[in-house]
Order: C-alpha cells, then sequence, then structure tokens
C-alpha cells in the first residue's frame, strides 16, 4: 500500500499532536476531491431540507447525513488521513460520528457557545474525553473568516484549565485554505471565532477513538454499507461500533427525561442548553 508520510514525518506530527492538542494538515483534499463533496452539499441541503438544524443566526447542521448518501465516505476514509489517525490512535482506530457544518455570515458575532470541550461539558468528567476529531476545510478560511480557534495543550499539560476562565481573545486561529484538515483532541478547549466580514463557512468534521466499551454519540447512524465492508486496507474496527449502545454520557446522549416523539432538532438544542448550565455551575476557578 502507498505510503504519504515517512515514518519520521509521522512521529513528528504524532508528536505535535501530543504536545499541543492539534495538527493542521494542509492538501488532505484534493481540488477534485473538495468540488465533489461541495457538490454533495448542495445536494444534500436539496434532497434532505429535515436533516438539517438550524442552531443559531449562522450556523446549519447536518448529523445523520450517511444513510442517504455514499458521498462522504471517501472522507471518512481517507488513506491520508487514517495513516495519521493510526500513528496517534492506533491501529484499534474507530469511526465515532459525522457531521456536514455550515457557518453563514452574521451580525451577531456573539451567538457562539464559547470556550468548551467536546464530548463533556463537565469540568469534573473532563479526563474522561478521549476522541480525535477531524475538521476538512471545503472552503478556504482567511484571516476574515469564521474560524476554529484552539487552547494549545490544554489537553494534556493545561488539562486544569477551566473553559470559564479564559479570555475571549485567546487561542489559536486555524486558518488555511481549501483542502486543509485540522486534526484536534475532543478534550482540547475550543470555540469558533466569528468575524464580521466572513463568507460562508464550510466544514466536514468527524471523530475518532480507540475505545471499544462506548460510543461518544447516537446521532450519527452507520448504515450497512459501511459496517458490512470489507476492506483490507481499513483498520480492523473501523466501522465496529455500528450497533453500539453504550454512549457516553455526555452533550451526544439523547436524556432520559426527554420526551421520545421530540424532533431530534430540538432534542440537541435541549442538550446543549444543559451543557451550557453544566459550564456554568461548574464556574470559574480562583486560579
Amino acid at each position: 500500500m502507498a505510503r504519504f508520510f515517512s515514518d519520521s514525518q509521522l512521529d513528528a506530527m504524532a508528536r505535535h499532536f501530543d504536545l499541543h492538542g492539534y495538527l493542521r494538515v494542509e492538501h488532505a483534499l484534493t481540488a477534485d476531491q473538495i468540488c465533489r463533496l461541495d457538490q454533495a452539499v448542495d445536494r444534500h441541503i436539496q434532497e434532505y431540507p429535515d436533516d438539517w438544524m438550524e442552531l443559531s443566526d449562522s450556523f446549519r447542521e447536518a448529523i445523520d447525513v450517511l444513510p442517504h448518501t455514499s458521498a462522504f465516505d471517501e472522507v471518512l476514509e481517507s488513506p491520508l488521513m487514517i495513516e495519521i489517525l493510526r500513528t496517534i490512535l492506533g491501529d484499534n482506530l474507530t469511526f465515532e460520528e459525522f457531521a456536514i457544518m455550515l457557518r453563514n455570515p452574521t451580525a451577531n458575532l456573539n451567538e457562539i457557545k464559547g470556550w468548551h470541550r467536546d464530548i463533556v461539558r463537565d469540568y469534573e468528567r473532563r479526563q474522561e474525553i478521549f476522541a480525535v476529531s477531524v475538521m476538512w476545510y471545503l472552503t478556504d478560511v482567511s484571516p476574515t473568516d469564521h474560524c476554529f480557534c484552539i487552547v494549545p495543550e490544554s489537553h494534556n499539560r493545561l488539562i486544569d484549565l477551566n473553559p470559564c476562565d479564559v479570555a475571549n481573545d485567546s487561542g489559536v486561529d486555524l486558518i488555511g485554505p481549501a483542502g486543509t484538515a485540522v486534526l484536534f483532541h475532543a478534550r482540547a478547549i475550543h470555540n469558533a471565532r466569528l468575524k464580521k466580514n466572513s463568507t460562508q463557512r464550510r466544514t466536514l468534521q468527524a471523530y475518532f477513538s480507540n475505545r471499544l466499551d462506548q460510543r461518544t454519540n447516537e446521532w450519527t447512524s452507520i448504515p450497512p454499507r459501511l459496517y458490512q465492508k470489507c476492506d483490507p486496507t481499513l483498520p480492523p474496527y473501523f466501522y465496529a461500533k455500528w450497533n453500539v449502545t453504550n454512549i457516553q454520557d455526555g452533550v451526544g446522549k439523547r436524556p432520559a427525561d426527554i420526551a421520545p416523539g421530540l424532533p431530534m432538532t430540538e432534542v440537541i438544542k435541549e442538550v446543549q442548553r444543559r451543557g451550557k448550565l453544566q459550564m456554568k455551575a461548574d464556574g470559574p476557578t480562583s486560579a
């Protein structure tokens, strides 16, 4: 099998990720892939409008895309990205969840959820977060565009940092041309930085882990086309969580007290609302 990186390059990437909690990789997608994936996003918006959630003035997201289309399989199974992820997470690498995310121009620059860690919002449970996320840019993200920003080392050396203590202008903005991929540890504190002159930002986002006992999220279905696949180039447990019902207790899980018939959009909004309340309850520290 052809390799994209030498052992020394992969070691350097793993060291950077381990130290900083993120890794930025340009040219993770080719120009043809960007065009193809961008068109697939347009088709999904047109053909499955009910899949899309309006989570704020600027933020739209589709989280259960895979049963409807195979157009994004090539991103999940990117040999280049799997090579990096295997170095970081090992051969028990497993797929967790996938979403399409749109950030539209907005005059309301204060609508963001604030600094946070993914999967689990409870500060006291931050050690339970093990997943790694990959975000692929389908549009250029310039200094004037909405962007992903992260607090380096907050997954490890600064793990005791409370998101409530992070100043609004902190962190590193991860900008880059279309085709860039950003890997980040879900335990690292991050945010979306909104810009007043931004164009629409389009990203694809997936989460991966190597833990076989729980799943991070119950919003993303893994269809038979994927979990029945016999592909020796993929990690052996890549789609092993297709039927895992033990969901980590966090923002990817439907609370037991929510009415079963409540639309998924409203469920997720309520889960996010509770997550924000939990963060407020944790409050700023005195450090």
